[in-house]
């Protein structure tokens, strides 16, 4: 009698296992698994790819090596974009929201990474973002090391600005196979070779448009075909680098302003398709002299309807990175009140870097004078700018009045920074004086990084001086 009655339960207890140990398992299929590329919609395994290392900047210096390693080892096996790309993300994380400390900065930097400054903002140059790298065949998306850098770009809490390079070789050889090719095509380290041998306006624009959308929709963080493990959304993208650029030692696109104009109308509308959310940026003009200028003009005037934020490249001697001069090109061409960023923020004389002495003393003064010149958001260079003395400037800059809210110019050499918490940063250089509402102690930091805290009546400055004034309520 105890067989019969322990056999049942013994049974019983065996099914409930195996309807507990199935569910299970089909819990775990249907997660997608990470790593894997679509080929004309069919599943294959992708090639291995070089994992992300030097990428060299726009200057030509390779930035310091980085190797990410995956965030999942499935990684390694490529992704599928036939299946449904989503991941379940903890309830904290919402991917279509864009976090409040990300991007809180107005200072960032080209490359792939920025310590020491929080809410900071990169521009990988080239990046990875290039439609060759990214469909080295047609309808072959791999979006393996993409996915790498941006989760890398995300552990760090990193706004992006993704360069969108719309080439393909297999596309330009469709109609430009017979036009000639660039004298020296710029090659990247840690990029395979032969990305950038033509650059001319893309020949199949359904293909074209059919990988900006994927790639748009895989980072917009929506819900649909979104990259597995997306925090938050990438919402900012720059169409082209210097177009005007088209010279026998450096070439950047091969066309007239009527060709780009029409590539930036086409991008532009196929983004925003995918994510009205995200904001499109212009390429930025090479220099501001009257040549380039002459080439932007007619790009700027019937394309004001075609990007969200405007763009500027300042590599010569100018005290605010031209931002008061892009300001009035803007305005000029149509489109007053539109925001800008200046996505390339260097000083150079001659071709070359300033001292280090030399260019730290303007380094505070130049961005505070672009910010109050109208520019929204600041790009440093790599070379002449990222070590020693310029360095720590820049860092100063950043942490004291990178966040600010609103800013106003009180005089030639007084410029004010509204910051949260009622505070306010005062930025002063030959023997600028802070206005005599400010009273009580400041804390005064030169560019030096030299600080003291006094009363406010005791403060002058001969040289570049950030002052922080604690519970300020006095406006411009």
């Amino acid at each position: 009698m105890q067989i019969k009655i322990v056999t049942p339960l013994v049974l019983l207890t065996i099914f409930l296992c195996l309807i507990s140990c199935g569910g299970s398992k089909q819990s775990e299929i249907a997660i997608p698994a990470t790593g894997q590329e679509i080929s004309g919609g069919s599943e294959t395994t992708t090639p291995l790819e070089t994992s992300p290392s030097q990428v060299a900047t726009n200057e030509g210096i390779p930035e310091v090596p980085e190797s990410p390693p995956s965030a999942n080892p499935d990684l390694e096996e490529g992704i599928s974009t036939s299946l449904s790309s989503t991941t379940n993300l903890p309830p904290s994380e919402n991917p279509r929201e864009w976090p409040e400390d990300v991007g809180s900065n107005h200072i960032g930097a080209l490359g792939n990474s920025l310590e020491g400054v929080d809410g900071a903002w990169i521009r990988p140059l080239p990046g990875r973002f290039i439609w060759g790298l990214m469909e080295p065949e047609k309808g072959k998306y791999l979006w393996m090391g993409t996915d790498r850098w941006v989760s890398r770009w995300q552990e760090n809490r990193l706004g992006v600005l993704v360069m969108v390079w719309p080439f393909a070789q297999w596309d330009q050889n469709l109609c430009h196979g017979d036009e000639p090719a660039i004298e020296n095509p710029r090659e990247f380290a840690g990029l395979e070779e032969g990305l950038f041998v033509r650059m001319y306006p893309p020949c199949d624009l359904d293909a074209y448009t059919a990988w900006l959308r994927s790639m748009v929709e895989r980072y917009d963080g929506d819900g649909e075909d979104d990259m597995p493990g997306l925090k938050y959304p990438l919402r900012h993208w720059e169409i082209g680098n210097e177009p005007d650029m088209q010279s026998s030692s450096h070439t950047l696109f091969q066309g007239s302003a009527s060709d780009y104009l029409e590539l930036l109308k086409l991008s532009y509308s196929t983004i925003k398709s995918a994510d009205p959310e995200a904001q499109v940026l212009i390429a930025a003009p090479s220099k501001f002299t009257p040549d380039v200028i002459e080439f932007w003009e007619p790009i700027l005037e019937g394309g004001s309807d075609y990007f969200d934020i405007g763009n500027m490249h300042s590599l010569q001697g100018s005290s605010d990175f031209h931002a008061s001069d892009y300001r009035r090109l803007l305005d000029d061409s149509g489109s007053i009140d539109k925001p800008f960023w200046v996505t390339e923020a260097g000083v150079f004389m001659g071709g070359k870097a300033l001292a280090q002495e030399e260019l730290s003393r303007v380094t505070i003064p130049n961005y505070a004078s672009a910010f109050a010149n109208g520019a929204e958001v600041l790009f440093r260079l790599s070379r002449g700018h990222s070590s020693g003395k310029v360095l720590d400037a820049y860092l100063l800059a950043a942490r004291t009045f990178g966040q600010f809210i609103d800013v106003a110019r009180l005089s030639e050499n007084v410029i004010q920074f509204d910051m949260a918490k009622e505070r306010s940063v005062f930025v002063l250089w030959d023997n600028g004086k802070l206005p005599e509402s400010v009273t009580g102690q400041v804390t005064v930091i030169t560019y030096e990084g030299q600080e003291v805290i006094i009363d406010a009546s005791a403060v002058t400055v001969r040289v570049p001086t950030v002052v922080i004034v604690e519970s300020f309520h006095g406006k411009y």
